[in-house]
């Protein structure tokens, strides 16, 4: 009798846990560095884009991740010499006026909006099997002690630092599956995302599924349709 009152009361602490869990609601700012960009011109490029900041919301097993737009897009045109003519070359800073993350974990459903040179861009599918593989690393960050994480089921190598003592599987922007919010995303050695600032409450808000903008596509294709339309606005277009 004694070990099955003991047995009941871990069932109701777990329990209790379980609901505290899913009746969370989260609300969070995070940082988004970009360390190097590909292509001649990376490090000057990555030089010139400021840290991006976004708002983070979770409630009922869903979440929202929004730019906050701070910077503007830029060209910077220079010359070079050669053979006695001066010709322009150029880098050009595209930077988006909205970037929005929708996860919907009651139907495993990920949606993002996107507008950048006043275009919009649309995209819809299921949620990421990361197939994480569990480190024994740990790292405290914004004072919650993280737990690492990592996969390969992206163009570059994911590391997630991810607190249990949060208990929602989810994180910033496309990530998530992980058994604790996750604070920190690097992207191989050319992104990484923490957290700024945290607050977790009972609060009782609705997330809600942004405006779909046009007609989606697969996030992979939505950045491929958004490079070649950048590449088709640049300043270089013109001698292709």
């Amino acid at each position: 009798n004694h070990i099955i009152k003991i047995m009941n009361r871990y069932i109701l602490f777990f329990l209790f846990i379980a609901l505290q869990a899913n009746s969370q609601t989260i609300k969070a700012t995070y940082t988004e560095k970009i360390l190097k960009t590909i292509g001649k011109e990376s490090r000057a490029i990555s030089n010139e884009i400021k840290p991006k900041t976004f708002t983070y919301s979770y409630a009922d097993k869903k979440s929202i991740t929004e730019l906050i737009p701070s910077q503007k897009s830029s060209i910077d045109t220079s010359h070079v010499e050669i053979g006695g003519r001066k010709l322009e070359t150029y880098y050009q800073i595209d930077l988006p006026t909205i970037d929005i993350t929708f996860k919907n974990q009651n139907n495993k459903s990920i949606r993002k909006e996107y507008t950048i040179s006043n275009k919009d861009f649309s995209a819809e599918e299921k949620l990421t099997d990361y197939e994480w593989t569990f480190a024994d690393e740990t790292a405290v960050i914004n004072g919650y002690t993280c737990k690492k994480a990592t996969s390969t089921k992206s163009l570059a190598p994911i590391t997630a630092w991810y607190a249990e003592e949060i208990p929602v599987n989810d994180g910033p922007g496309l990530y998530w599956g992980l058994p604790g919010l996750i604070l920190k995303v690097e992207l191989g050695e050319y992104t990484v995302v923490t957290v700024d600032k945290i607050v977790i409450s009972n609060e009782n808000i609705e997330i809600k599924e942004p405006e779909m903008k046009t007609r989606p596509v697969s996030i992979r294709q939505m950045y491929k349709d958004i490079k070649t339309y950048l590449d088709s606005i640049s300043p270089l277009a013109k001698y292709k």
